[in-house]
């Protein structure tokens, strides 16, 4: 898997630096993607070629530019881990159509353009793999999360159409619906919605970095090439299908 050339969005986040890291660290290039890249002049390239950009996954043209450049420059991706997203905490009657509109633009569409634009790159290499960030919430819903949990259930059709669309050109999309994780951002929320999800997960604990970034990293293994359509959801039990 050492020769294959991946695209992250979100790189700037906790998940996504992680992933980043992780591909790196395997040898592979990355080309990393997020409104914020400075913070990711520290990190260890590995044995691989890290290649920074910032876009912003929300504007058809920037996303169609970025990835042009990235085949120009190191080659053509076959691998796209959608992880740029971000949600608030609101319920219905508080959830304004500004709100509505930005969570399902930066979630749902950034997600679907970023696959619309890597995938005649996908072709043009044989086939590729595909992994987009859902959520537990996509899944179960959550009282407070209304944008957040329909963009995140828009993720998880999404991902279904386009593994069977894409199945014919080789190409596996599989998506991840993780329960609460601790990164940053997360751990900023209040106090009280973080002890409200702990307690519904039956291990006792949050869902960690790594977990996620493990799931990741077994999709684009060789172990994993047969998936394709599934919701992979690391919850620690919060939820079972």
């Amino acid at each position: 898997m050492a020769d294959r050339i991946a695209a992250v969005t979100g790189a700037n986040g906790g998940i996504g630096r992680e992933t980043v890291h992780a591909l790196l660290a395997d040898g592979r290039q990355v080309a990393a993607f997020d409104l914020e890249i400075d913070s990711l002049d520290g990190l260890d390239a590995g044995s691989g070629q890290l290649l920074k950009r910032s876009v912003d996954v929300t504007d058809a043209t920037a996303v169609e530019e970025a990835f042009a450049e990235v085949a120009k420059e190191i080659g053509a991706p076959d691998v796209l881990v959608n992880i740029a997203g971000t949600n608030r905490i609101l319920g219905l009657l508080d959830t304004t159509e500004e709100i509505w509109d930005y969570l399902l633009d930066l979630n749902l569409k950034g997600t679907f353009l970023c696959c619309r634009a890597v995938v005649p790159h996908m072709r043009s290499r044989g086939g590729g793999r595909i992994i987009n960030m859902s959520s537990i919430f996509g899944i179960r819903g959550e009282a407070r999360q209304v944008a957040y949990s329909a963009s995140k259930a828009g993720v998880v059709g999404l991902t279904r159409a386009l593994a069977t669309e894409l199945a014919p050109d080789s190409i596996t999309v599989n998506a991840l619906a993780p329960v609460m994780t601790l990164t940053p951002r997360v751990a900023a929320l209040p106090a009280e919605f973080q002890q409200l999800q702990l307690s519904r997960i039956p291990l006792g604990r949050y869902g960690s970095v790594a977990d996620i970034v493990g799931t990741i990293v077994f999709l684009l293994s060789d172990v994993g090439a047969f998936y394709t359509g599934q919701t992979f959801s690391a919850n620690g039990g919060d939820t079972m299908p």
